[in-house]
C-alpha cells in the first residue's frame, strides 16, 4: 500500500542574528504555511509584533533552544518563561518550550494548547523514546517532537519505527545528523505531523536538516506524493548528493511510486540486512540503492562480485544483483587511443579508489599508456601494481602531459577543496573527465573552472 506525506506540514526554520535578517527572509516562506524563528540566535532583543507582521498569514512558532539541546539560550527556566509568555501575548501562534526544563509539567506553566513540547539529544537516542514519547504527550502539548542524533542507520530505523507505531499523532520523531537524513524524509510518510527543514538554503539550524523546498519539491513532503518502496543513495556522506532531485523527479514524471532516499552509512555491509528488514517491516522496502564513496568495493563484495559495483538491486528472497554503470560511462565517453609517432597515448588518473580501478581497466582497454597518481601512495602503487600500469607520486603528477585526464578522488565535494591537481594539467588540449563519486550539490567555483575541453 503506497503511502504519503501530505499531511505533515513543513515548517521552515530560521535563526536569524538580527530583526533586520529575520524580516528579510520573509519572502521565502511563500508557499510554506508554518514558519519557526529561533530566537536564541538573535543578537539584539526580540520585536515579536515585527515578526508577526513579516510573516502575516503563516502559523509563527519561535524558539529558544538551550545549550544543553544546540543552541544558544543560556538563561533559566523563569527567563526562558518571560520571554515566550512575552512572544504569545504579541500574537505569535505556537512556542517550543523543552520538556527537560522540568518546571510546570514540562510546559513552563505556558498554555498547552501554545507550545511544541521538545527534546533534543545531541549525542544518540534518548533512552526509551517509547516512554518519553508518552510522557511528553501526557503535558497536553499541542505538538510533541523528540529529536535524536543517529549515529549509523540502525538508530534511523529505530526512530522511524516509534514513528509508525504512533501513526497519525501530535508526535514527530526524527534525528540529526546525516544518518537522520532519512528519518526527515521518512517520519512524514509514516504519521509525523511536522517535520522541520532549513528555510533559507544554505542555512540549516539543525546537524542534518533539509532545505525546506526540498522536503517538499524532491521528497514531496506536505503534498499528494504516493510512496510503496525505496531506492537509495548509500555513502559515508550523502549530504551534498543531487542523486535525490533528479531521480525522484523522474520517478514522478513516470507515475512511479519509488521515492529516493540518501543514506549516510558507516558500514555498508554490517548496515544493509538489518536495514533491508527494517525498511519492510515499515511497508517502504529498498529495491535498490546507488553505491558511492567509500562502498563500492564493499558492495561489490556483498553482491558476490569481484570487482567494485555503483548499483544493487534487491528482490525479494533472492541475493541481490549489482551493476557498474561507471565502467559503462566511461567506456562510451573516452575515445579509442591511436598510437603516435611518439608511441600511445598517455593517461593519468588520479585516485586509487573503486572508480580509479574501472578508469585504468577502461583506458588499458581503449590502448592508453597509463599512469596512477594518489594522495595514498601506499594504495596508489597497489593499485597501479595490479593494474600492470605505472605509478607516480603526488609531488610529481606535474611532470606527466597526457592527452586525457581522470580525477577519481573525491576532491571537489567540499567548497574549499584544492585541485585534484597541480593547475598547470589543466591546459587547452587534453580531455578531462572528473568521475565523482556522486553529483555535487554545489556548483563549481571559480578555480575549478579552467580552460580544458571536458565531458
Amino acid at each position: 500500500m503506497a503511502l504519503t506525506a501530505e499531511k505533515t506540514k513543513i515548517v521552515g526554520s530560521l535563526a536569524p542574528a538580527s530583526m533586520a535578517d529575520a524580516c528579510d527572509a520573509a519572502p521565502l516562506a511563500n508557499g510554506l504555511e508554518v514558519v519557526e524563528v529561533r530566537l536564541d540566535a538573535l543578537r539584539e532583543p526580540p520585536d515579536f509584533r515585527a515578526l508577526r507582521s513579516a510573516f502575516r498569514g503563516r502559523t509563527l512558532v519561535v524558539t529558544l533552544r538551550s545549550a544543553a539541546e544546540g543552541g544558544a539560550f543560556t538563561g533559566d527556566a523563569a527567563a526562558a518563561r518571560a520571554l515566550l509568555g512575552e512572544a504569545l501575548g504579541a500574537g505569535v501562534d505556537l512556542v517550543d518550550v523543552e520538556f527537560r526544563s522540568g518546571a510546570n509539567a514540562g510546559l513552563l506553566g505556558l498554555p498547552a494548547e501554545k507550545v511544541i513540547v521538545s527534546v533534543h539529544d545531541l549525542e544518540g537516542l534518548p533512552p526509551d523514546v517509547a516512554r518519553l514519547a508518552s510522557r511528553m504527550a501526557a503535558t497536553g502539548a499541542r505538538f510533541v517532537k523528540i529529536v535524536g542524533t543517529a549515529n549509523d542507520s540502525s538508530d534511523a530505523v529505530r526512530l522511524l519505527e516509534e514513528q509508525a507505531a504512533r501513526g497519525a499523532s501530535n508526535v514527530s520523531l526524527f534525528a540529526m545528523g546525516e544518518a537522520g537524513m532519512p528519518t526527515r524524509v521518512l517520519a512524514p510518510y509514516l504519521g509525523a505531523p511536522l517535520m522541520f527543514a532549513s528555510l533559507r538554503p544554505g542555512s540549516a539550524t539543525a546537524p542534518g536538516q533539509i532545505p525546506a523546498r526540498d522536503l517538499a519539491d524532491v521528497y514531496g513532503v506536505g503534498r499528494e506524493r504516493r510512496a510503496s518502496r525505496l531506492v537509495a543513495l548509500f555513502g559515508s556522506r550523502v549530504s551534498h548528493s543531487l542523486s535525490p532531485a533528479l531521480h525522484n523527479a523522474r520517478f514522478e514524471a513516470l507515475g512511479d511510486e519509488t521515492l529516493y532516499v540518501p543514506f549516510a552509512l558507516r558500514s555498508l555491509s554490517e548496515e544493509l540486512p538489518a536495514l533491508l528488514a527494517g525498511l519492510a517491516r515499515l511497508g517502504l522496502p529498498l529495491a535498490g540503492a546507488s553505491v558511492t564513496i567509500p562502498f563500492k568495493e564493499e558492495a561489490g563484495a556483498f553482491a558476490g562480485e569481484d570487482g567494485p559495483v555503483n548499483t544493487l538491486l534487491f528482490g525479494e528472497g533472492s541475493a541481490p544483483r549489482a551493476a557498474n554503470t561507471d565502467q559503462i560511462a566511461l567506456d562510451e565517453l573516452i575515445p579509442q587511443g591511436g598510437a603516435t609517432a611518439g608511441g600511445r597515448p598517455t593517461a593519468l588518473v588520479l585516485g586509487a579508489g573503486g572508480t580509479a580501478g574501472t578508469a585504468v581497466e577502461v583506458l588499458r582497454r581503449k590502448g592508453f599508456e597509463v599512469v596512477v597518481s594518489a594522495r595514498d601512495a601506499e594504495k596508489g602503487a597497489s593499485l597501479a601494481a595490479t593494474a600492470g600500469v605505472s605509478f607516480l607520486s603526488w609531488k610529481h603528477v606535474a611532470s606527466v602531459l597526457p592527452s586525457i585526464l581522470v580525477n577519481a578522488t573525491p576532491l571537489g565535494l567540499d567548497e574549499g577543496d584544492p585541485l585534484p591537481c597541480d593547475a598547470s594539467l589543466l591546459r587547452p588540449g587534453p580531455r578531462v573527465a572528473s568521475v565523482h563519486p556522486d553529483v555535487r550539490r554545489r556548483s563549481p567555483s571559480p578555480r575549478h573552472r579552467r580552460p580544458c575541453r571536458a565531458w
